[in-house]
């Protein structure tokens, strides 16, 4: 496997009302190969979310690199944004769209040509062929996941970061979307980072690693 993402001392602070920084992640270095699954877990907080922007260039660092497939990730820089894809815990579907539109819509922002034979294959392995021509008001909390997570995966990403995507939804709900993210995410070969407080989904994944007071360690306490 190549490395596809390697993390070297990243630092990030935020000022605080008392204008004194407070750093949310202190020195953190790792690294993700191609295909790889990796979970982020930690006490609310302790700047898991704040991680995932930072890798996907939706935050800026404050010191140290991250190079995605050999190239530095930049603050709001485009170019990774394009094989870099989010999952996040609010499915942000756009209710005028049906299903299929809404699947869709990244990829024509990105003015990406759609394979609708992949599009078919996404479709039958997240189990939505039946959705596709109803309006999102219409579908329960796990299926809007599984089109936001459909949508994500169109775009085909090298990378999706995934921020508690079954944090709305009850346990044995999340549990089958998971199954699905899990199972699609292999068949595809896609690498992803979760970040989660669900124990089971996080072994799941290649690695684990745990946030606390700004450090990333493999070690729980």
């Amino acid at each position: 496997m190549s490395e596809l993402l390697s993390v070297q001392h990243l630092t990030k602070s935020f000022q605080t009302s008392s204008q004194q920084p407070v750093c949310i992640l202190n020195d953190i270095s790792f690294s993700l190969q191609a295909g790889e699954s990796m979970a982020v877990c930690g006490e609310s907080g302790s700047g898991k979310s704040t991680l995932l922007f930072v890798l996907g260039g939706l935050l800026p660092l404050d010191k140290g690199h991250i190079f995605f497939q050999q190239q530095p990730i930049v603050y709001n820089h485009l170019v990774a944004s394009s094989e870099i894809g989010y999952v996040f815990q609010h499915y942000q579907l756009i209710e005028e769209l049906n299903v299929e539109e809404n699947i869709y819509l990244p990829s024509r922002i990105q003015q990406k040509t759609v394979d609708r034979h992949f599009f078919n294959k996404i479709v039958d392995l997240l189990k939505i062929a039946s959705l596709l021509q109803r309006q999102t008001t219409h579908l329960s909390g796990g299926e809007c996941q599984r089109i936001a997570i459909a949508r994500t995966l169109l775009t085909q990403p090298k990378l999706i970061l995934a921020d508690e995507p079954t944090g709305s939804l009850d346990e044995a709900t999340g549990m089958r979307v998971m199954d699905l993210f899990f199972y699609v995410c292999q068949t595809l070969g896609t690498s992803f980072i979760l970040v989660t407080h669900n124990a089971v989904f996080a072994e799941k994944t290649n690695k684990v690693f745990y946030l606390k007071r700004g450090k990333m360690s493999d070690e729980k306490d």
